[in-house]
């Protein structure tokens, strides 16, 4: 057995088919083929089962697979570890995370780690949710920040709260009608002129899920404009284009100025978790597990202390 046939068989099992393998491997098909021949050969037990449609594992395969992610786990533990002592320091570590957290709460803290750890390297992604988990999948992530829940019937992954953020409905300075009230109500809120997210964005996912939980739809808001980024939209509501709602997190530097103001909308009253999610059978050490721990701890940090840190 060597490395390069773990690698083989479980891109076989994510992708379930040989010829897809082959192709993401940029390897010949008969070359994969004999590599998991060999494999089922040294343990006498077939580890896929070939249907007409593709392949799926056996119960030999299943364990095979769960020991074989740990060794390859362990492989770069090792080759981290040889490296440090060949004289490469800098460990790397590769995080990618949704829209929110990788734009507005990471950079900061990534920044604060750095200077308590110098010889770390950490390199930040913005992507989706989806994304993000199938990259750690597939070993190309070392940490995932990912808002909302992993998939029910997903074990490989472990994951920890480090930020629960708050909905806010963000208005201009301008509007008198708005600036200085605390809340309204969703029926108000709908007559306003509304600019959005894309449907497809984590926030329009959230909103949906509340609305669908009073009975109300997305279509009832007044909405004059979608954009698929925050930036658009904060710029749109300080001129006084409209209204709309966000992470308050996304909004906190322009609410701390003056720009816009943040009003409670009394039924969408709502906060969700921001998580950090890694591989299950990894070993986190070094500068992985120093970051995991300190990003943790963000969790029980009190809201005014956060905010200090992301100012700062």
């Amino acid at each position: 057995m060597n490395i390069e046939q773990f690698e083989i068989f479980r891109t076989i099992a994510e992708v379930k088919s040989f010829t897809k393998a082959a192709k993401k491997l940029s390897f010949t098909q008969p070359a994969i083929s004999t590599q998991i021949k060999l494999l089922e050969q040294n343990f006498d037990l077939a580890l896929f089962e070939r249907h007409n449609h593709g392949v799926q594992l056996t119960d030999a395969g299943r364990t095979f697979y769960e020991y074989g992610d740990r060794i390859l786990a362990l492989y770069e533990e090792m080759q981290q570890d040889l490296a440090r002592i060949k004289g490469h320091n800098k460990e790397v570590i590769k995080i990618s995370a949704c829209d929110t957290a990788g734009n507005y709460i990471l950079p900061s803290i990534i920044i604060n780690f750095k200077e308590l750890h110098p010889q770390a390297c950490l390199r930040l992604e913005v992507a989706d949710t989806q994304d993000i988990i199938k990259k750690l999948k597939q070993r190309h992530l070392d940490i995932g920040i990912i808002e909302g829940k992993l998939p029910k019937d997903d074990n490989s992954l472990s994951s920890v709260n480090i930020y629960d953020d708050k909905l806010v409905l963000v208005v201009p300075s301008k509007n008198k009608c708005l600036r200085d009230k605390r809340s309204i109500s969703l029926d108000k809120l709908i007559n306003e002129p509304f600019i959005a997210r894309e449907e497809s964005s984590c926030i329009r996912n959230v909103l949906d899920a509340k609305l669908a939980k009073l009975g109300r739809f997305f279509d009832e808001f007044n909405t004059v404009a979608e954009f698929d980024n925050y930036e658009a939209i904060k710029h749109a509501v300080i001129n006084n284009n409209g209204v709309s709602l966000m992470p308050e997190s996304v909004a906190r530097r322009e609410l701390d100025e003056g720009l816009l103001q943040k009003v409670y909308v009394d039924e969408l009253k709502t906060s969700w978790n921001i998580k950090a999610v890694w591989r299950q059978n990894d070993l986190q050490t070094g500068h992985k597990k120093q970051f995991l721990d300190y990003i943790a701890n963000l969790n029980v940090l009190t809201e005014a202390q956060i905010l200090q840190r992301n100012i700062s």
